[in-house]
């Protein structure tokens, strides 16, 4: 099934019959947290900070009408400067997340370790964490708030970090469209 099947496969059950006439894109959207801490929640009061600490609207934490996108990918990333400019891997960390929309948690505590694929590097050596749900999806329908949940920890030994994180989720998107079909 592919992620535009699955988008209108869910769409469908939601009762959202006009997603399928939406144009098909796709999205990224990312949140980052420049003040060290033990426990980061992404996503919530985005539209409070300012680009390029996230890439969220004025919406906030949810898509408009007839805008959404199925999560393919999950990556995390270090913003290394206090104004979020410039972004590092994970350093040998990990991080232990979930993923709530609405009112239901859709994913519960995974871990993501370091050395994953490569996105939000600095100069190309340095990789972040990213967890694959290509083939999977999730589906973060139109209206409907979400957000991430992380903490993260030291490789070994598992010892909670205090440390700036950044988080972004990647797939298939919708965007509102009169005129064309996904």
């Amino acid at each position: 099934m592919s992620a535009q099947d699955k988008m209108l496969n869910v769409a469908s059950r939601l009762g959202l019959t006009t997603l399928k006439d939406m144009q098909g894109t796709t999205r990224m959207v990312y949140d980052s947290q420049t003040t060290a801490a033990l426990t980061h929640t992404f996503f919530k009061g985005a539209a409070q900070r300012a680009f390029p600490l996230t890439n969220v609207g004025a919406n906030g934490n949810q898509f408009q009408v007839n805008e959404a996108l199925l999560v393919e990918k999950i990556g995390f990333f270090i913003p290394s400067a206090a104004d979020g400019i410039a972004y590092g891997g994970l350093n040998d960390n990990s991080v232990k997340f979930s993923l709530v929309i609405g009112n239901k948690t859709v994913l519960k505590d995974i871990t993501c370790e370091f050395g994953g694929e490569q996105a939000f590097y600095s100069d190309g050596a340095v990789g972040s964490s990213v967890i694959d749900l290509e083939g999977v999806g999730i589906l973060i329908p139109p209206q409907v708030e979400y957000y991430v949940e992380a903490k993260a920890f030291t490789a070994g030994g598992r010892v909670a970090l205090s440390t700036r994180l950044g988080c972004y989720l990647f797939g298939t998107g919708a965007l509102l469209n009169f005129n064309t079909t996904i």
